[in-house]
Protein backbone atom coordinates (compact mmCIF):
# COMPACT_ATOMS: atom_id res chain seq x y z
CA UNK A 1 0.00 0.00 0.00
CA UNK A 2 1.32 3.42 -0.92
CA UNK A 3 2.35 5.64 1.97
CA UNK A 4 -0.21 8.28 2.82
CA UNK A 5 0.67 11.87 1.98
CA UNK A 6 -0.80 12.93 5.30
CA UNK A 7 1.09 12.40 8.52
CA UNK A 8 -0.91 10.84 11.34
CA UNK A 9 1.85 11.27 13.89
CA UNK A 10 1.89 15.07 13.98
CA UNK A 11 -0.02 16.75 16.77
CA UNK A 12 -2.71 19.31 16.05
CA UNK A 13 -1.57 22.68 17.32
CA UNK A 14 -3.05 26.14 17.45
CA UNK A 15 -1.40 28.61 15.13
CA UNK A 16 0.24 31.64 16.74
CA UNK A 17 -2.02 34.73 16.64
CA UNK A 18 0.36 36.50 14.24
CA UNK A 19 0.12 33.62 11.77
CA UNK A 20 -3.67 33.53 12.09
CA UNK A 21 -3.88 37.25 11.33
CA UNK A 22 -1.64 36.96 8.29
CA UNK A 23 -3.73 34.11 6.92
CA UNK A 24 -6.89 36.11 7.56
CA UNK A 25 -5.36 39.15 5.89
CA UNK A 26 -5.29 37.23 2.62
CA UNK A 27 -9.06 36.83 2.84
CA UNK A 28 -10.03 40.24 4.23
CA UNK A 29 -7.45 42.45 2.50
CA UNK A 30 -6.64 41.17 -0.96
CA UNK A 31 -5.38 44.51 -2.28
CA UNK A 32 -5.12 48.16 -1.18
CA UNK A 33 -8.66 48.96 -2.37
CA UNK A 34 -10.05 46.31 -0.02
CA UNK A 35 -8.14 47.85 2.89
CA UNK A 36 -9.41 51.31 1.97
CA UNK A 37 -13.00 50.08 1.80
CA UNK A 38 -12.79 48.39 5.21
CA UNK A 39 -11.26 51.45 6.86
CA UNK A 40 -13.72 53.88 5.29
CA UNK A 41 -16.61 51.70 6.41
CA UNK A 42 -15.17 51.79 9.94
CA UNK A 43 -15.14 55.59 9.73
CA UNK A 44 -18.74 55.69 8.54
CA UNK A 45 -19.82 53.36 11.34
CA UNK A 46 -18.07 55.71 13.78
CA UNK A 47 -20.43 58.49 12.71
CA UNK A 48 -17.99 60.39 10.50
CA UNK A 49 -19.31 63.32 8.48
CA UNK A 50 -15.97 64.08 6.83
CA UNK A 51 -13.47 61.50 5.57
CA UNK A 52 -10.08 62.22 4.03
CA UNK A 53 -8.26 59.50 2.08
CA UNK A 54 -4.62 59.82 1.06
CA UNK A 55 -2.75 57.23 -1.00
CA UNK A 56 0.85 56.93 -2.13
CA UNK A 57 2.27 54.27 -4.41
CA UNK A 58 -1.14 52.89 -5.24
CA UNK A 59 -1.89 52.47 -1.55
CA UNK A 60 0.99 50.06 -1.08
CA UNK A 61 3.45 52.70 0.10
CA UNK A 62 0.87 54.55 2.15
CA UNK A 63 -2.87 54.53 2.76
CA UNK A 64 -4.23 57.03 5.27
CA UNK A 65 -7.87 57.38 6.32
CA UNK A 66 -8.77 60.32 8.55
CA UNK A 67 -12.26 60.96 9.93
CA UNK A 68 -14.20 63.13 12.35
CA UNK A 69 -16.11 60.27 13.96
CA UNK A 70 -16.57 59.72 17.68
CA UNK A 71 -12.99 58.45 18.12
CA UNK A 72 -11.55 55.85 20.48
CA UNK A 73 -10.21 56.04 24.01
CA UNK A 74 -6.88 54.67 25.21
CA UNK A 75 -8.71 51.62 26.55
CA UNK A 76 -10.45 50.94 23.24
CA UNK A 77 -7.40 51.15 20.98
CA UNK A 78 -5.79 47.83 22.04
CA UNK A 79 -9.14 46.09 21.71
CA UNK A 80 -9.65 47.51 18.22
CA UNK A 81 -6.67 45.56 16.88
CA UNK A 82 -7.80 42.24 18.35
CA UNK A 83 -9.49 39.77 16.02
CA UNK A 84 -13.27 39.64 16.27
CA UNK A 85 -13.40 42.67 18.56
CA UNK A 86 -16.11 45.09 17.45
CA UNK A 87 -18.30 47.88 18.76
CA UNK A 88 -21.03 47.00 16.28
CA UNK A 89 -22.56 43.93 17.90
CA UNK A 90 -23.99 43.59 21.39
CA UNK A 91 -24.70 40.29 23.10
CA UNK A 92 -27.87 39.73 25.07
CA UNK A 93 -28.06 38.37 28.62
CA UNK A 94 -27.51 34.83 27.31
CA UNK A 95 -24.40 35.86 25.42
CA UNK A 96 -26.08 35.48 22.04
CA UNK A 97 -25.82 37.95 19.17
CA UNK A 98 -28.58 38.50 16.62
CA UNK A 99 -26.72 38.48 13.30
CA UNK A 100 -29.95 39.29 11.48
CA UNK A 101 -30.24 42.63 13.26
CA UNK A 102 -27.16 44.43 11.99
CA UNK A 103 -27.29 48.09 11.00
CA UNK A 104 -23.62 48.80 10.36
CA UNK A 105 -21.39 48.31 7.33
CA UNK A 106 -18.95 46.09 9.19
CA UNK A 107 -19.18 43.89 12.26
CA UNK A 108 -16.63 41.05 12.05
CA UNK A 109 -13.73 42.89 13.68
CA UNK A 110 -11.13 41.55 11.27
CA UNK A 111 -9.95 44.53 9.22
CA UNK A 112 -7.56 46.26 11.63
CA UNK A 113 -5.79 43.14 12.98
CA UNK A 114 -5.49 41.77 9.46
CA UNK A 115 -4.00 44.99 8.10
CA UNK A 116 -1.70 45.33 11.11
CA UNK A 117 -0.32 41.85 10.57
CA UNK A 118 0.99 42.61 7.07
CA UNK A 119 1.94 46.30 7.27
CA UNK A 120 3.20 49.11 9.47
CA UNK A 121 -0.01 50.42 10.99
CA UNK A 122 -0.60 53.36 13.28
CA UNK A 123 -3.92 54.48 14.72
CA UNK A 124 -4.21 57.93 16.25
CA UNK A 125 -7.53 58.70 17.90
CA UNK A 126 -9.19 61.17 20.19
CA UNK A 127 -12.55 60.32 21.69
CA UNK A 128 -15.27 62.92 21.99
CA UNK A 129 -14.86 65.03 25.17
CA UNK A 130 -11.49 63.37 25.89
CA UNK A 131 -8.61 65.38 27.36
CA UNK A 132 -6.14 64.15 24.75
CA UNK A 133 -5.32 61.77 21.93
CA UNK A 134 -3.62 58.38 21.97
CA UNK A 135 -1.73 56.40 19.37
CA UNK A 136 -1.11 52.68 18.96
CA UNK A 137 1.18 51.10 16.37
CA UNK A 138 1.31 47.60 14.91
CA UNK A 139 4.32 46.46 12.87
CA UNK A 140 3.67 43.09 11.24
CA UNK A 141 1.65 42.07 14.29
CA UNK A 142 3.95 43.60 16.93
CA UNK A 143 2.01 46.07 19.06
CA UNK A 144 3.35 49.20 20.74
CA UNK A 145 1.18 51.48 22.83
CA UNK A 146 -1.19 53.08 23.22
CA UNK A 147 0.69 56.23 24.14
CA UNK A 148 -0.37 59.87 24.53
CA UNK A 149 0.06 61.74 21.24
CA UNK A 150 -0.39 65.19 19.75
CA UNK A 151 -3.71 65.68 17.97
CA UNK A 152 -4.13 67.53 14.68
CA UNK A 153 -7.29 65.94 13.34
CA UNK A 154 -10.11 67.30 11.22
CA UNK A 155 -12.07 68.27 14.35
CA UNK A 156 -11.67 67.95 18.13
CA UNK A 157 -12.34 64.21 17.89
CA UNK A 158 -11.86 61.46 15.33
CA UNK A 159 -9.42 58.84 14.12
CA UNK A 160 -6.50 58.70 11.72
CA UNK A 161 -5.48 55.26 10.45
CA UNK A 162 -2.11 55.32 8.68
CA UNK A 163 -1.08 52.16 6.80
CA UNK A 164 2.46 52.06 5.43
CA UNK A 165 4.22 49.37 3.41
CA UNK A 166 1.12 47.24 2.94
CA UNK A 167 1.99 43.54 2.48
CA UNK A 168 5.67 44.06 3.30
CA UNK A 169 5.38 41.23 5.83
CA UNK A 170 3.95 38.91 3.14
CA UNK A 171 6.10 39.73 0.08
CA UNK A 172 4.63 36.87 -1.94
CA UNK A 173 1.34 38.77 -2.09
CA UNK A 174 3.04 41.76 -3.68
CA UNK A 175 3.56 39.69 -6.82
CA UNK A 176 -0.20 39.67 -7.35
CA UNK A 177 -0.56 43.45 -7.22
CA UNK A 178 -1.23 45.43 -10.38
CA UNK A 179 0.57 48.64 -11.31
CA UNK A 180 0.50 51.49 -8.80
CA UNK A 181 -1.75 53.42 -11.16
CA UNK A 182 -4.22 50.52 -11.40
CA UNK A 183 -4.26 50.03 -7.63
CA UNK A 184 -4.80 53.77 -7.10
CA UNK A 185 -7.69 53.72 -9.55
CA UNK A 186 -9.25 50.77 -7.72
CA UNK A 187 -9.11 52.77 -4.48
CA UNK A 188 -10.64 55.79 -6.21
CA UNK A 189 -13.46 53.60 -7.52
CA UNK A 190 -14.11 52.21 -4.03
CA UNK A 191 -14.19 55.72 -2.54
CA UNK A 192 -16.55 56.87 -5.29
CA UNK A 193 -18.99 54.04 -4.64
CA UNK A 194 -19.04 54.73 -0.91
CA UNK A 195 -19.45 58.47 -1.52
CA UNK A 196 -22.43 57.87 -3.80
CA UNK A 197 -24.03 55.70 -1.13
CA UNK A 198 -23.49 58.37 1.55
CA UNK A 199 -24.17 61.83 0.07
CA UNK A 200 -24.42 63.19 3.63
CA UNK A 201 -20.69 62.60 4.17
CA UNK A 202 -17.90 64.72 2.68
CA UNK A 203 -15.15 62.67 1.02
CA UNK A 204 -11.73 64.01 0.01
CA UNK A 205 -9.23 61.87 -1.91
CA UNK A 206 -5.55 62.70 -2.46
CA UNK A 207 -3.24 60.51 -4.52
CA UNK A 208 0.51 61.12 -4.64
CA UNK A 209 0.15 64.85 -3.93
CA UNK A 210 -2.67 65.22 -6.49
CA UNK A 211 -6.18 65.96 -5.20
Amino acid sequence: MAESAFSTSGRIRRLPPAAVNRIAAGEVVERPAAAAKELIENALDAGARSIRVRIEGGGLTRLMIEDDGHGMSADELPVAIERHATSKLTANEDGDVDLLDIHTMGFRGEALPSIGSVSRLSILSRARDADGAFEITVDAGRVDGPKPAAWSGLTSNGTRVDVRDLFYATPARLKFMKTERAEAQAIADAVRRLALARPDVAFHLESDERT
